[in-house]
């Protein structure tokens, strides 16, 4: 895609990659660049030192029509929807509506690799990256990960190189006008997110589904069985097909009855979600000719990634669990299930994107001994819910306070633990309001609890 002379206009700058990358690409491929982003020039001032020396305008804390009829090109962040008005306008007009990660993928000499879902996507990419690099084989990571610029990846690429990408619903928008999917798929699970920006599951899953809607029959495609809506994905895609479940205990070919087992037994993430993303990508590295002799050492040695049930320290014999990209209720269901068994004290609560609590109140009444909320809409609707648990499952309400302060809240948390116990932060609601984003609520988790292991 030739941008040179092009009049392109990047909306959502952002702080954590994508409109950065965007800016800089377009500008390095000789286009007429301008920035327009809602977030105040305070907020976006590290974005903007980032892209110092560039021959680009910046438009922020407001979003102007002129803009938008400006524009030949607009590349618009992951998340705002096509539907949003300046977007329309500027197609209305002429524009092209484009995405970071479509411009990527037409540039991309390299194989990509990519990854979706709801829950595990990041886990699963990064595993998968681990391997395939401790093999040898030359890799790179983007797509949906925190201060990666994607397309700041291309000068490193070779045909020879495996891409792999954490790819979002928004991001796999941005394909669909392309017909493009990468020419190897995973999909870990999908349940109910984003039903604040989607009309319901059905245009939900279907933005998922583009991973794998325009492959072709040689093109490969990895699909959790024990999720339905991937098993009935991985029923309907062309390409060659693979599942994964750990009910059944390995993965196998569309098709056929024979599983080849999961063997490996030294893993230590937690959970059975864990399970299910080191299978995917276990399997999908065995697929791609990696030796089960690296894939074995690669998740022996794999902690994780950050702020996903990541423990940050034992403090006074309490582990401190950093899961801040707990966004909704089944991820806020899934941290808890992963310490079943032993004392939480959960610190939970935030904002709602409207979805169904389902038996995250349950579980938080049968597994938590002490629970600490964080002030917002979707606590207003946790309360209630685990109160009438709590009626139901005839236990002791554990709700100890509901907080807008952050550190009030952790104050709390803290005087609560016990040697031996949990202390898990897992909010299962959005950070907007209290916090920049979830990466900024997690960092302050973070740096709470380095304090407080610095003077105990």
């Amino acid at each position: 895609m030739d941008l040179r002379g092009k009049r392109v206009l990047i909306m959502g700058l952002g702080l954590q990659g994508s409109g950065m990358a965007a800016a800089r690409y377009a500008a390095q491929q000789g286009a007429i660049v301008r920035v327009t982003d809602l977030k105040s020039p305070e907020i976006l001032a590290p974005s903007v030192r980032a892209l110092s020396g560039l021959p680009i305008a910046f438009v922020l804390g407001e979003h102007r029509n002129e803009d938008f009829l400006w524009a030949e090109m607009v590349i618009r962040n992951p998340g705002i929807p096509l539907s949003n008005p300046y977007v329309h306008l500027a197609y209305e007009h002429g524009a092209s509506i484009e995405m970071e990660i479509a411009l990527f993928f037409l540039a991309c000499p390299g194989r990509i690799l990519g990854v979706t879902g709801t829950r595990g996507k990041t886990t699963t990419s990064t595993l998968l990256y681990k391997i395939l690099s401790e093999s040898g084989a030359p890799t790179v990571l983007g797509g949906n990960v925190a201060g990666v610029e994607t397309l700041s990846l291309l000068p490193q690429i070779t045909p020879e190189t495996l891409v792999v990408l954490e790819l979002s619903s928004w991001q796999l928008e941005g394909l669909a006008p392309h017909r493009i999917s990468p020419s190897l798929a995973i999909m870990t699970n999908v349940y109910p997110d984003h039903l604040n920006t989607y009309s319901g599951m059905e245009e939900y899953a279907a933005a998922k589904a583009n991973i794998f809607r325009f492959q072709h029959p040689s093109d490969l495609a990895l699909f959790n069985y024990d999720n339905p809506w991937t098993r009935r994905f991985g029923e309907e895609a062309l390409a060659q097909i693979w599942f994964t479940s750990v009910e059944l205990g390995g993965s196998f070919k569309r098709g056929s009855s024979t599983v080849t087992p999961f063997l490996l037994t030294d893993i230590p993430l937690v959970g059975k979600h864990n399970l299910e993303n080191v299978l995917l990508a276990t399997t999908a590295a065995r697929l791609l000719g990696v030796s089960d002799e690296v894939i074995a050492a690669s998740v022996r040695n794999f902690r994780g990634v950050v702020q996903r049930l990541e423990e940050i320290a034992v403090v006074d014999g309490v582990h401190f669990i950093n899961d801040s990209t707990s966004t909704t209720p089944v991820a806020g269901k899934v941290g808890v299930e992963a310490f079943s068994g032993r004392p939480i004290v959960l610190v939970a609560g935030g904002n709602t994107k409207q979805l169904p609590l389902e038996n995250w109140p349950a579980t938080i009444a049968r597994n938590c001994r002490d629970v600490v909320l964080l002030k917002g809409t979707g606590t207003e609707e946790l309360v209630p819910a685990l109160r009438e648990e709590v009626r139901r499952q005839g236990v002791s309400d554990p709700l100890r306070g509901i907080f807008d302060d952050f550190t009030g809240a952790l104050d709390t948390a803290v005087s609560l633990a016990r040697p031996g116990d949990v202390l898990l932060f897992s909010p299962g609601f959005t950070s907007f309001g209290m916090f920049l984003n979830e990466f900024d609520r997690g960092d302050q988790f973070t740096a709470f609890v380095q304090r407080l292991k610095q003077v105990s």
